[in-house]
């Protein structure tokens, strides 16, 4: 790479995607480590004036300094092309996070807060992204576990082409997108803030389901399925996540903008996900003992694993009745405790037992991701006082 100017000396290169080459570089002026982007141009679109206005960009977003968003310090153009000088990151884009396993919903509460709240601060000063996607959304870790939501790339959208099936089959930039892109942007017409609302909502299933809500076996069935609005619920994948939730996400992916929240803001304020446990119930079931209620959790989780090996060899050897039965029982044990993410799966798969075993094996898939979220929420305090 040439180097940007005498200021910065390259260290090694740190990632590579649709959209250019990323370096670890020192600022010698500053004593410090940055990330330089080399960004890849693949428009006709005059360079000159593509850098202007990443510029001006760069300079609105650094004015907001916000948590949620990369701080840019520097983008130029030279004769190599555009680039753009952004602070280190330490961390893991949302992709790579989810390639291992879908989010539990504390983790993705936070996600769905962080991320809004960037957008919200950059909506504010009329700014859009048009390239929201989990590469794009980088998760820098902090002690105990948790983490910062860090939104990447605002405007380097301006350097791709624009989605038609053509540049869809050849151009990096676009393929790594299009499962996360809005109808309005295949069709080309205006984008406004409900655009990268539809783009978050892509994102959170995604997050959530680990699979693309719109997808296909080549880029233009991906299209025709965003364009028709072809989906799998999202409960399907994961019967834990609270109704309202699903129906949240959905929203924003509504196939008409006029069907979605106005923005991030309004989009924040209808956010209201139904707590994991009913914790009224569970307090009574606990006689109104903290520490009872840990031991009936205790109680709980140590007779689930049995519980689920009944369940895997009925789901093996198709004894319906059997499959009926076991989900009846952790229905039953799950709603006395008030464990409302558990028996939302035990009660689909006994309403399935029957007549769709196969989808009450997917069901099952569930459970695992709703014990640990039933733990995190009861063993942490995170119930409210009272």
């Amino acid at each position: 790479m040439t180097i940007p100017s005498d200021r910065y000396q390259i260290l090694e290169q740190i990632g590579k995607g649709g959209l250019g080459i990323v370096y670890r570089a020192m600022d010698t002026q500053l004593n410090r480590e940055v990330a330089i982007k080399r960004v890849r141009v693949d428009t006709e679109e005059p360079i000159e004036e593509l850098t202007a206005n990443l510029v001006e960009e760069a300079k609105t977003l650094s004015a907001l300094n916000h948590p949620n968003i990369v701080t840019v310090h520097d983008v130029g153009h030279d004769a190599e092309g555009p680039f753009v000088v952004m602070e280190l990151l330490n961390g893991d884009t949302l992709d790579d996070v989810i390639e291992k396993a879908p989010l539990p919903m504390p983790d993705f509460e936070r996600l769905v807060q962080q991320t809004l709240d960037g957008m919200i601060a950059a909506q504010s000063v009329n700014l859009l992204h048009r390239d929201l996607k989990p590469a794009n959304i980088m998760l820098t870790w902090l002690p105990g576990g948790t983490f910062q939501t860090k939104i990447l790339d605002f405007g380097l959208a301006k350097f791709s082409p624009k989605p038609t099936t053509q540049t869809m089959d050849h151009s990096d930039s676009i393929l790594g997108s299009i499962y996360f892109m809005a109808p309005e942007q295949f069709e080309r017409k205006p984008l406004d803030a409900r655009t990268d609302l539809y783009s978050l909502g892509a994102i959170f299933y995604y997050s959530l389901a680990g699979r693309y809500p719109f997808d296909g076996e080549h880029v233009v069935e991906v299209m025709t399925s965003h364009m028709n609005h072809i989906m799998t619920p999202l409960q399907e994948y994961r019967p834990d996540v609270p109704t309202p939730v699903c129906r949240w996400i959905e929203r924003l992916m509504a196939r008409e903008m006029d069907d979605r929240p106005a923005n991030a803001a309004e989009a924040l304020a209808e956010w209201n996900p139904e707590p994991v446990v009913d914790e009224k119930q569970l307090r009574d079931a606990a006689g109104g003992d903290p520490e009872m209620v840990l031991v009936l959790l205790d109680e709980f989780l140590g007779e689930m694993p049995e519980l689920l090996d009944q369940l895997g060899r009925a789901l093996d050897e198709v004894q319906c009745a059997e499959i009926e039965e076991v989900a009846r029982t952790i229905r039953g044990t799950a709603s006395t405790l008030g464990y409302t993410g558990v028996i939302a799966i035990a009660k689909q798969i006994e309403e399935n037992a029957a007549t769709d075993p196969t989808r009450c094996r997917k069901l099952s898939e569930g459970f695992p991701a709703a014990l640990r979220q039933l733990e995190e929420t009861v063993r942490n305090g995170e119930l409210k006082s009272g």
